[in-house]
């Protein structure tokens, strides 16, 4: 899911997670499709994903294997040629956990149309059998 953003908005995470694997900017490698710092995390259970790209500005201390909490800033949303700048955020849910379980993209387009620009946050429940999240 790409989510339209200006240059420099801060990003956080939106959950507990491990840091399973980050590729910091090259700017020399850049290309219109694949650019700025890369974090991919699991929740400490492991039953959920996230991948999040086109930041800068990652903190130093975020490393693979480092741990992050909800909200912890993950960097900043960069701008790269004529592209829009924006966040590609994508979940899986990880149905019988990681690493061999069924990896499920989980989409939250619906959700966000209702909080978007907003300071609403939503919490939702994982049910592991591959629906829609639950809106608690």
């Amino acid at each position: 899911m790409d989510l339209g953003a200006d240059e420099g908005t801060e990003i956080f995470a939106a959950f507990d997670a491990h840091i399973t694997k980050y590729m910091p900017h090259n700017p020399s490698a850049d290309t219109d499709k694949v650019y700025g710092a890369q974090l991919f995390m699991r929740a400490p259970n492991d039953m959920m994903g996230g991948f999040y790209t086109h930041l800068t500005g990652v903190p130093s201390q975020l490393t693979a294997g480092s741990s992050v909490s909800r909200g912890d800033l993950l960097g900043t949303v960069l701008r790269h040629g004529s592209t829009a700048t924006h966040l590609h955020l994508a979940l899986v849910e990880i149905i019988g956990g990681a690493p061999n379980g069924t990896y499920r993209g989980v989409d939250l387009y619906k959700l966000f149309l209702n909080t978007a620009n907003t300071d609403i946050v939503t919490t939702v429940t994982f049910t592991q059998d591959g629906s829609p999240p639950v809106v608690n």
